[in-house]
């Protein structure tokens, strides 16, 4: 097998986890929103780790816009990669605690019964934990993505898809726990997370070719 493929693999079987715990094993919507909760902060360590890591450029064209009080994505183009990191952490910690709050405190409201099942949970963020280091081994050091990548293009990676991905998949089971319906709409958000997951991965390791960022004084 082709090391580019192994974190592909890695991400289907990751993701298979919870479809298999679905479907097989009867684990709850709500299980699988705390369990996405986890991943998207495995997610945000792993963006740390890499914008720590990119020795690319930026180009503040292609940059989303994305903003703290005081200092837009933007404005970071050029500087040293702790402002980056400080800002990525204020700005997506932010919506991953808001995420949590949301998860933990508001969803038990909406739904009828809240069973967790804390195996289920463990088991799975574990898979998907395991998937993204891999990725970020092979895909971001071994396939030297991390040089053609600038911070602050690394830092803007994860924020949109995420954003608009768990908050479908929230808002999609909520909607499937709510009206009782059946487990095929479950597993359908299932599968579309993880092409979208997959192709996001594909972009990731092959980023726009950039020029060497500048060595910080």
């Amino acid at each position: 097998m082709r090391s580019e493929r192994v974190p592909t693999v890695g991400l289907v079987v990751a993701n298979a986890v919870p479809l298999v715990g679905v479907v097989s094993y009867g684990w709850t919507v709500y299980s699988l929103l705390v369990i996405y909760w986890v991943e998207c902060g495995v997610v945000g360590l792993v963006s740390v780790a890499k914008i720590r890591r990119a020795a690319g450029t930026d180009d503040p064209d292609d940059l989303p816009e994305m903003s703290t009080p005081g200092r837009s994505a933007s404005s970071l183009v050029g500087a040293p990669t702790r402002e980056v990191v400080s800002f990525f952490v204020e700005f997506y910690g932010a919506f991953w605690l808001t995420h949590g709050l949301f998860v933990f405190l508001g969803i038990p409201q909406l739904l009828r019964s809240k069973p967790l099942n804390g195996r289920a949970v463990v088991v799975a963020a574990v898979a998907l934990c395991i998937s993204h280091v891999v990725s970020y081994r092979v895909d971001y050091l071994g396939g030297a993505a991390y040089e053609r990548t600038g911070p602050v293009t690394v830092m803007a990676e994860p924020t949109d898809r995420l954003m608009v991905l768990h908050v479908t998949i929230v808002l999609g089971g909520i909607v499937v726990a709510i009206l009782e319906l059946p487990i095929v709409a479950l597993v359908i958000l299932l599968v579309a997370k993880t092409i979208v997951d997959v192709s996001e991965q594909a972009k990731a390791r092959d980023p726009a070719p950039q020029r060497p960022r500048p060595t910080e004084q």
